[in-house]
């Protein structure tokens, strides 16, 4: 049986199964390419689902090691994204970040922001984290309208934080939410 948290009736987060999620998400990748590819530099080395099923192999051995916790984003029981809790740190500082993508379909539909609210509800009640971050590229306006929306606080702009696929740098919205501000 595999780890999953029900959002509501058709949207779950999951463990990933490798050898199940990972095609499934390699054409999930491709059809939204051009769209990810935009603000995330691993969309381009993405190039088959052998690479998904890797990457997904390689993310449930950091679970595993609680590194981190990667969750398939399931849509009417259709793999549509991930979500993750990354450089998870119980032991100092008590947060992690999140990192999160989304197939075209799936999006302006409220998936993300939902998913954003589970993966918090983890974080601060199993992980009993005190902090998380997301970091959105400015022009990023999806993305950071994820974050407002799941009351994050915008706390300022990190200047050419994040590599552009296309070449330089993004600046970066970081936003963070409080176990003492989550209800």
């Amino acid at each position: 049986m595999m780890f999953s948290y029900l959002i509501d009736y058709d949207l779950k987060l999951a463990l990933p199964r490798p050898e199940i999620d990972g095609p499934l998400l390699f054409e999930q990748i491709e059809t939204s390419r051009e769209t990810l590819s935009a603000y995330l530099t691993w969309v381009d080395a993405t190039l088959t689902a052998d690479d998904e099923i890797n990457f997904l192999t390689t993310e449930l051995k950091s679970f595993g090691e609680q590194k981190s916790l990667t969750l398939v984003i399931h849509q009417a029981d259709a793999p549509v994204g991930l979500i993750t809790l990354n450089t998870i740190d119980q032991l100092v500082h008590h947060k992690a970040d999140i990192g999160y993508w989304l197939t075209t379909p799936a999006r302006g539909k409220g998936v993300m922001h939902k998913s954003v609210k589970a993966i918090a509800d983890i974080a601060f009640h199993d992980y009993h984290l005190n902090k998380l971050i997301i970091n959105a590229a400015v022009t990023n306006d999806a993305s950071n309208h994820v974050a407002e929306k799941a009351g994050f606080h915008l706390d300022g702009i990190l200047r050419q934080e994040d590599p552009n696929p296309r070449g330089g740098f993004f600046d970066v919205n970081t936003y963070s939410l409080l176990r003492s501000e989550w209800s």
